[in-house]
């Protein structure tokens, strides 16, 4: 009986450690689902694209996970979905959806904090900038950049004070 009780301990603790953070996935929408590795066709495979980041987004030291889901019903259409820790909870955040792209066309990227000062869209003349439009921005905590690929990129940067993602178009 002892040796039972220590073999479960040690399961148990080797369950525990094995544990991998890159593991978790966010609480899926209804009709959509997580990629599997038959998904990684087109884009996917040729640039080699993620579609999962774990990281701590809102910088409260707990994991926080992005992600593109497909859709169940159709080989067309996504969701960009980003799951933080809000206290005891955890808050879901929809960034980005299509029913008509193909979620291979997108790929995310993590941005690590950095001194570098980062030029938005319409500071580099895409177009002409809102009075209230980001110009100029710095990373300072873990962000996502999501990517159509071969084409425009958009950052999302974590508000504190607006406890919300901030989106800054870095191309058109």
């Amino acid at each position: 009986m002892k040796k039972l009780a220590v073999l479960f301990l040690a399961s148990f603790i080797l369950i525990g450690c094995s544990s991998n953070q890159n593991s978790k996935n966010v609480k899926l929408p209804e009709n959509w689902r997580v990629a599997t590795q038959e998904d990684a066709i087109n884009d996917w495979a040729r640039f080699n694209s993620p579609n999962k980041i774990v990281n701590d987004f809102n910088g409260d030291g707990k994991y926080d996970v992005a992600q593109i889901l497909l859709s169940n019903n159709s080989s067309q259409g996504f969701n960009f979905v980003v799951e933080v820790s809000d206290t005891d909870q955890r808050k879901q955040f929809i960034l980005q959806q299509s029913d008509t792209l193909s979620a291979q066309n997108f790929s995310i990227k993590l941005l690590e904090p950095s001194e570098e000062i980062w030029e938005s869209a319409c500071e580099k003349g895409y177009w002409d900038c809102a009075a209230d439009e980001i110009r100029q921005f710095k990373i300072t905590k873990p962000s996502i950049q999501f990517c159509y690929i071969e084409s425009a990129c958009t950052v999302y940067l974590w508000s504190d004070r607006n406890k919300n993602f901030t989106k800054i178009p870095l191309s058109d």
